[in-house]
């Protein structure tokens, strides 16, 4: 009979209370959880997650006492954990301790496997109850006849085991029964842990019954000495802990041995820190050593380099100096389990220290930055890992892959989606249909008919950007999910490209008449939740307030930053929020773009159930969000059911004036320019279109703009290189839409509308100046040129005007494609500078007031040169670019003066002013001439920086 059948009687089931040691609740689940799977006789591996720090230690050991088992090999991932076990075992500790055996207890043979297996060993491991071994010599041993002689594995830190050492292991004795045991059954390579997953304990349940302690992110801000800066403070954190008569211990973090030696001497200079550096050279009885000094309070702490992860237990180790982070979840969570243990007295919160940096990512998590919510993010990362592998598992049996390339073959089981989708509504949709072309999908697809999804695999080749020719390739392997509900119409798209021109090309691959779902419609996903908290808000603006289109606020509660004003202002643009639903914290967001994401990465079984929870509350019409919050207080656009006719001009969207592409007329790349400099006019509207005009280098492109914001042209001419991207302007124009303005304050993006206040604009004359263009000897017909027998063009009477005037300090003159303004004057006092803009336009009509295409383009362009107002850096940048091309010739004053002036304190000011002679207000005005300049004045003066609208026209 087996020692552990002859104890099976003697084991006990003590319950953990405030008043008595005994098995915690994580520890009684997985034990019972262990016996029941064992009595089913399951082939597959039983595998047992449990945080760090919940006692997995005890119930790997308990294991074989329950099962009575004859002979058990442990496999431990590293030396220290090996030795750690070994002496537990030998004994009893930690059974005894907790009340499972007695203390009379007799212990098992142990025997610790160090070296490689070899005959003189044999007695040793025949005669052992329990052998514990690492990775390497636990092989050797498995590759022996006495292999047979076990009848039980327990693999401690399990995620290791797609390893192939660890792979052969349980290969080689595949006859023994296999437990499983981890915190992070999860992997940075996503390999499968193959097995049944039997019990699972959450991170969150491990915080609430006190297991899993509180933690607290103190980030540094980005400086370039950041490890003295996370030294000093690592020693303020940690003496102000013991100030509070706390006993806590210091871990300094980094990734290599020479950094480490680094630290060592920064801490010795800049702070009064006694620590041990440590690293994977140090020897075994090295380390034991330092944790034995630590443990009687010689040193304040370590310097670790990748050290200390795995198996390691000193609660009192409660400050972390993250000098350089993991880059694997699983490594991050180990780490931090090791700091937020509970099970000792006379601590306090887990505190971790690390420079405030948002470009580091712990497997796609922006962890490590100043607005992390760290004891809800921690919690979420684990468990949104962890729970329905099974459910995953049967859902990938659903899917059908391509038969005539098998070896190309990809498990779906490691596909991983970040919650992100492009959602359209659709009239059809065929399951059978294939990828475009563009996508590279070829033979790697899985096609699920059960749920109407299709998973689609592709690599995406291109040419290094610091290369000719094609002799190498930069390779991308990329990820297409195609999901349509039925009970909805609605039509996902998850692609690694974020392209529109891609969203669009799949639809239609897939579906017929898919169009963008409007922004009313897509708020319904933040319905059905409450305790909202908004991390990040978009807010469009009717009006370019202070040179803003679109406002974002980023932050723990941008919410409280909109007011009625705001509201008043601006529509909701895009949201992105915290929420709880049924008692569980999710994130959401979703965008102009037709699109919905959340911070979660889903196993496949899983995005597919959340995108058809956001399309079924989207289709849901009866839901009406209240957040209870500021958000509330931002009116929604709605869907474009026909254009209204008081459209009279256009701009480019914000993306296009912040990152302006080039343009090439043709596709040969010649005679570049740059998009902001091509005149976009309005030609026509109609109830279901709007016709614009594109013209740039003398050529002109009409193009049409449908309901649904989508564009086309009967002659492509113009052709946008975005990034590397070289594509049409109307399709650049479907992914970069531009906003169409009203004279009755509403504004047009895509397939939306932003109602406006219409009763805000009232026409007033009293900005309108009459000029004697006659009398100044002025050809009011010829905008520039040379002088004709009807008099001089009106740009040269200005310019006579504006030299007349010793006030302004600077005049300068841009005339051409692209211009700023024709003149721009600038006067300069002791607190403020203020700019004028001069916009000039002939007259064509045969009367005054006659022609209303008089003054739509100058008006048009008196608008849009709002936007080079935004700042005094702006002004100056457009410019000092103008300048480049030959254009900005100063006549009064000079460029290095002009960037001293307005790189000053100076309050900044404008003033715009149009000159067209067509315009008279002695005349007779028509209600649309009226309709226009109203219009115009109001946006300008609302554009934050303008402070007046003034247009000379006739007497």
């Amino acid at each position: 009979m087996s020692y552990f059948a002859k104890m099976y009687s003697k084991i006990c089931y003590p319950r953990f209370n405030s008043g008595a040691k005994g098995l915690r609740s994580a520890q009684i689940g997985a034990i019972h959880a262990i016996a029941a799977h064992s009595t089913l006789n399951k082939k597959e591996a039983a595998i047992i997650v449990m945080p760090t720090g919940s006692g997995k230690t005890a119930v790997l050991m308990m294991a074989p006492f329950v099962l009575a088992k004859k002979k058990v090999l442990v496999v431990t991932p590293s030396i220290m954990v090996r030795g750690q076990i070994y002496e537990d075992y030998k004994n009893l500790s930690t059974l005894k301790y907790i009340g499972v055996l007695n203390k009379e207890a007799p212990a098992p043979n142990v025997y610790e496997l160090k070296n490689k297996y070899s005959d003189d060993q044999h007695e040793s491991v025949i005669q052992a109850d329990v052998v514990v071994g690492t990775p390497q010599v636990s092989l050797s041993l498995s590759e022996n006849p006495d292999n047979l002689l076990f009848d039980y594995i327990v693999v401690d830190e399990a995620h290791h085991v797609p390893a192939e050492t660890w792979q052969n292991i349980l290969l080689n004795m595949r006859h023994a029964e296999v437990l499983l045991v981890t915190a992070t059954p999860f992997r940075l390579d996503k390999k499968e842990i193959k097995g049944d997953h039997i019990y699972s304990y959450p991170l969150s349940m491990a915080y609430k019954d006190g297991i899993f302690g509180e933690i607290t992110y103190i980030p540094i801000e980005e400086a370039p000495d950041k490890d003295r800066l996370i030294a000093i403070e690592a020693e303020r954190v940690l003496l102000n802990d013991r100030s509070q008569k706390l006993d806590h211990y210091l871990m300094v973090r980094t990734d290599t041995k020479e950094k480490s030696k680094n630290l060592e001497l920064i801490y010795q200079t800049h702070t009064s820190l006694r620590l041990k550096r440590i690293d994977s050279s140090t020897t075994y009885n090295t380390i034991k050593q330092t944790i034995t000094s630590l443990k009687a309070k010689e040193i304040d702490g370590i310097i670790c380099v990748n050290m200390l992860g795995e198996g390691f237990d000193f609660p009192n180790l409660k400050v972390a100096a993250i000098h350089e982070a993991h880059k694997s979840l699983a490594s991050t969570l180990q780490f931090i389990g090791r700091f937020a243990r509970t099970n000792t007295s006379n601590i306090g919160s887990a505190k971790f220290i690390a420079m405030n940096d948002e470009r580091l990512l712990v497997e796609n998590y922006r962890l490590f930055s100043s607005d992390s919510i760290w004891q809800d993010i921690i919690l979420d990362m684990s468990e949104r890992k962890i729970y329905k592998d099974e459910a995953n598992k049967n859902a990938i049996k659903e899917f059908i892959s391509q038969d005539d390339l098998p070896e190309a073959k990809v498990s779906l089981h490691n596909v991983r989606p970040n919650c992100h989708a492009k959602i359209y509504a659709v009239s059809s949709f065929n399951l059978d249909n294939e990828f475009p072309d563009i996508c590279g999908v070829e033979n790697q697809i899985y096609r699920d008919p059960t749920n109407n999804t299709i998973v689609g695999f592709a690599q995406n080749k291109t040419n290094p950007i610091w290369l000719e020719g094609s002799q190498v390739s930069d390779i991308e392997n990329l990820l297409f999910i195609i999901h349509y509900q039925k009970t909805t119409a609605l039509l996902f798209i998850y692609s690694q490209i974020k392209s529109e021109f891609f969203y669009d090309q799949i639809a239609l691959a897939f579906s017929e008449e898919p169009t963008k779902i409007p922004r009313d419609e897509m708020n319904r996903v933040l319905g059905k939740m409450e305790n909202y908290e908004f991390y990040n808000t978009g807010m469009q603006n009717r009006y370019s307030e202070d040179g803003e289109s679109y406002r974002i606020y980023s932050g723990s509660n941008t919410a409280a930053s909109i007011d009625e004003t705001t509201g008043k202002m601006r529509s909701a643009g895009h949201a992105f929020c915290k929420a709880m639903k049924n008692d569980t914290p999710v994130t959401i967001g979703y965008s102009s773009g037709s699109k919905i994401w959340s911070s979660s990465y889903l196993k496949l079984s899983e995005y597919v159930a959340w995108c058809d929870e956001c399309g079924a509350k989207i289709s849901d019409s009866k839901i009406v969000v209240k957040t209870n919050t500021n958000y509330d207080l931002l009116p929604l656009p709605r869907k474009l059911k026909k254009y209204p006719p008081q459209v009279f001009f256009c701009f480019f969207s914000d993306k296009t004036y912040s990152s302006p592409p080039i343009v090439y007329l043709g596709e040969k790349k010649e005679t570049a320019h740059i998009l902001t400099d091509v005149l976009i006019k309005v030609i026509a509207v109609n109830d279901d279109s709007v016709m614009v005009s594109a013209e740039v280098g003398g050529v002109e492109e009409l193009l049409t703009c449908d309901i649904e914001g989508k564009y086309k042209s009967e002659n492509v001419l113009i052709y946008v290189q975005d990034g590397r991207q070289i594509l049409p302007l109307v399709d650049y124009l479907s992914s970069h839409p531009l906003q169409f303005k009203t004279t009755n304050d509403a504004i047009i993006v895509g397939n939306e509308i932003f109602e406006g206040d219409p009763n805000s604009i009232a026409y007033s004359d009293r900005h309108i100046y009459g000029v004697n263009w006659i009398d100044l000897g002025t050809n009011v017909r010829k905008e520039y040129g040379e002088k004709t027998s009807r008099g001089i063009p009106i740009q040269d009477t200005l310019e006579a005007i504006l030299k007349k005037d010793e006030t302004y300090k600077y005049i300068i003159y841009d005339h051409g494609t692209g211009e700023v303004a024709d003149f721009i004057t600038i006067t300069e006092s002791e607190s403020s500078i203020n700019v004028e803009f001069f916009h000039v336009k002939a007259m064509k009509g045969k009367q005054y007031n006659s022609d209303v295409n008089d003054i739509y383009e100058v008006l048009q362009q008196a608008i849009k040169s709002t936007i080079w107002l935004k700042t005094k850096a702006v002004l100056l940048q457009k410019i000092v670019d103008r300048r480049k091309g030959g254009n900005c010739i100063f006549q009064r004053g000079s460029l290095d003066a002009l960037k001293a002036s307005l790189r000053s304190d100076n309050q900044f000011n404008a003033v715009i002013y149009v000159v067209q002679p067509s315009i008279s207000k002695s005349t007779s005005m028509p209600s649309k001439y009226q309709e226009v300049i109203a219009a115009a004045n109001f946006y300008i003066n609302h554009s934050g920086r303008v402070k007046e609208l003034r247009i000379w026209g006739s007497v």
